[in-house]
């Protein structure tokens, strides 16, 4: 395979939206931040490589997928995708970036840190590799994308060789960044993937639903911690007209399958899907996400771009994405509990759009993938600049900046707390198109 490499049906769409993103509501390069006047047109954008333990199907990877395409083009570009010996990857995920993947090797990672801007870790321990290595001029940045103890770990033997942590959400942050430098960066999306090629009742029709039922939607890995059987476990407690649409992929696909076929027979529709997820949202009633962890799932924006109702359970950035019974609704994660939330969203329709049009402008303010890109570039800038680093691009003349000592990890670095929340950051050409959906005062209440 030849890098970069990039689907052809995906890259007519996805360039078709480009402008778009750069037609927003603060252009490119003027941001507020006073060190952004150093950036003129005519310079080499910076390089960004991403370094992590695989490049499979995941939120992680195609978080930085995302990144990768809203970066201003001007300023920023990924260079390069590293992945640890031994790691997994998945050719469609290859496609989808558009730099070329090569392995990380101790030295492959070292050269990356001596070489170019920026560097973002994730999943791996990054001391092992670059502790006390005098040579490092790029500024390295960890992303924390879970809340468990495999996270903490990670940031633990982490700490010696990164100058920052980045945060998915402010319960990341709060489990995780206990004591190091950090910024809370929400994720978004790249809404291209939601793109459709049916109607929803064709679609339907073909996944085997009729109009009277109401469909549950789960989109993500098939692994322990997402608890897809939570799902048919609640639905195999309500009327038969409640079914399940499970787009998903992971090593529980058969024995879900078994579980369907045990408790739900008739009643479910599985498959794999890639591209144009919209087609499946647009077939859900509502969306459902009961993890027992997560950071910051980029399905639950995508349902909400869908305006879907959504019933999670309350790890993660759920807390401060969902407010309940307004945009969706939280749940502790028994079985019971949950089918009684479905039972509601499907009894009180009006109520379930109502929540499912919230949801959708909720979306349409935080969500998006150009947002986040424009936070990450502030981020890239404040740190490169307390490096004594041009924000102009390498130096030319063949010599290398005298490294400075790495990022002090005492207070966080400017963004507050949940700030990628708090305030959008400006909304695109396209959004200013869309009348925004505000339900009358009287309307906005937690409902049944």
């Amino acid at each position: 395979m030849s890098f970069p490499y990039r689907d052809p049906q995906f890259s007519e769409y996805g360039e078709s939206l480009r402008p778009l993103a750069q037609s927003a509501a603060v252009p490119y390069g003027l941001g507020t931040a006073p060190h952004r006047e150093a950036m003129t047109l005519g310079a080499q954008p910076l390089s960004v490589v991403h370094i992590g333990p695989c490049l499979s199907r995941g939120g992680a990877e195609q978080q930085v997928i995302d990144l990768g395409r809203f970066l201003n083009p001007q300023r920023y570009r990924l260079a390069k995708c590293l992945v640890l010996p031994g790691g997994r990857i998945d050719p469609s995920v290859v496609r989808d970036f558009d730099c070329p993947v090569e392995a990380a090797t101790p030295d492959a990672i070292k050269q990356a840190t001596q070489e170019h801007d920026i560097c973002l870790f994730w999943g791996m321990s990054v001391d092992q590799f670059l502790e006390n290595d005098p040579n490092r001029r790029a500024a390295c940045i960890f992303l924390a994308h879970g809340d468990s103890w495999w996270t903490q770990n990670l940031i633990r033997n982490s700490q010696k060789s990164i100058d920052h942590f980045v945060a998915v959400s402010e319960g990341v942050r709060r489990a995780t960044c206990g004591g190091v430098a950090h910024s809370v960066i929400l994720n978004g999306v790249d809404t291209a993937r939601l793109a459709t090629t049916q109607s929803r009742r064709d679609v339907r029709k073909r996944l085997g639903f009729q109009d009277k039922d109401f469909v549950i939607g789960f989109v993500g890995r098939f692994a322990p911690e997402k608890n897809v059987e939570l799902i048919i476990r609640a639905l195999a407690l309500l009327p038969r007209r409640y079914k399940a649409l499970i787009v998903g992929w992971g090593p529980l696909k058969q024995p879900l399958l078994e579980l369907g076929n045990d408790l739900i027979p008739n009643r479910y529709a599985f498959v794999s899907a890639e591209r144009y997820l919209g087609d499946y949202y647009q077939s859900m009633d509502a969306f459902s996400l009961l993890s027992d962890n997560e950071g910051f799932a980029l399905v639950i924006i995508e349902a909400m771009f869908a305006g879907l109702p959504i019933v999670a359970t309350k790890v993660g950035a759920v807390p401060e994405v969902i407010e309940h019974g307004i945009n969706g609704l939280t749940v502790d994660g028994e079985v019971r509990e949950v089918a009684d939330a479905f039972r509601k969203l499907e009894r009180h329709r009006h109520w379930s759009a109502g929540i499912g049009r919230e949801a959708r402008e909720y979306a349409l303010q935080h969500g998006h993938a150009s947002r986040m890109a424009r936070q990450y570039e502030e981020l890239f800038d404040r740190l490169l600049t307390e490096k004594g680093r041009s924000l102009t691009g390498p130096d030319r003349d063949g010599t290398r900046p005298a490294l400075s000592a790495p990022y002090g990890l005492g207070a966080p670095y400017g963004l507050s707390a949940g700030s990628g929340m708090s305030v959008p950051y400006g909304l695109e050409t396209a959004q200013a198109c869309i009348a925004p959906y505000g339900l009358a005062a009287q309307q906005r209440q937690a409902g049944p």
